[in-house]
């Protein structure tokens, strides 16, 4: 939980934007500039602390995913075989017909980075868990889940706590989706050289 600093934020704080941006950085948020500046347009005032920490999760890349949005707008998502593309919790792509009854694939992906970063076991269990609501909910039998996997190998601490992030994203993958009955159909595991321990935790469920 971030907690509110004390600061008190007039307008002349968002004349500076970066500058504030710096502050709240260290305060434990991470709007840019940009972001603050729409926030105080949008609000039509100075934002509260409690609203910044509420754009600051809405904004974030897990929820919104911000940097890679333009990106997923390149890939194709219409042809004679999408049933439904982009815009419910589950894309739906048809299979075909066999002895007079019509089948069709129900795929979703899913990122689970910060959450497994912070908590991983957890992250990476719910990440599951979310990703198999994503395709459950449009009806479908989820048949199998698929997870890439990407670790940072910390080297600046020693990689430790990049050995434990990998044995508790593992486990929590694994005891969801045992939890849950599903099976898990494939995925592999990259470590990277970096100093830091990123995590690069995507989710991909599979139903008919």
């Amino acid at each position: 939980m971030t907690r509110d600093p004390g600061l008190t934020l007039g307008a002349a704080d968002f004349a500076d934007a970066e500058g504030l941006a710096a502050r709240l950085a260290r305060a434990g948020l991470h709007l840019d500039a940009f972001e603050l500046r729409l926030a105080r347009e949008r609000l039509g005032r100075v934002p509260r602390w409690a609203e910044l920490v509420c754009l600051d999760i809405l904004w974030s890349e897990h929820c919104s995913y911000k940097s890679t949005r333009a990106l997923l707008k390149r890939l194709p998502t219409a042809a004679p075989q999408v049933l439904l593309g982009p815009g419910e919790d589950a894309g739906i792509v048809t299979l075909g017909e066999h002895e007079g009854r019509r089948y069709a694939a129900v795929i979703a992906h899913e990122s689970h980075n910060h959450p497994s970063q912070v908590v991983p076991y957890e992250g990476a269990a719910t990440g599951i868990g979310g990703i198999v609501r994503d395709v459950a909910c449009m009806g479908a039998r989820v048949v199998g889940v698929l997870d890439p996997l990407r670790f940072g190998t910390g080297e600046r601490k020693g990689g430790a706590r990049a050995r434990e992030i990998v044995r508790e994203v593992v486990s929590g993958v694994g005891d969801y989706g045992n939890a849950l009955g599903v099976p898990n159909l494939g995925g592999d595991v990259h470590l990277v050289s970096f100093e830091e321990t990123r995590v690069l935790a995507s989710r991909s469920s599979r139903a008919v």
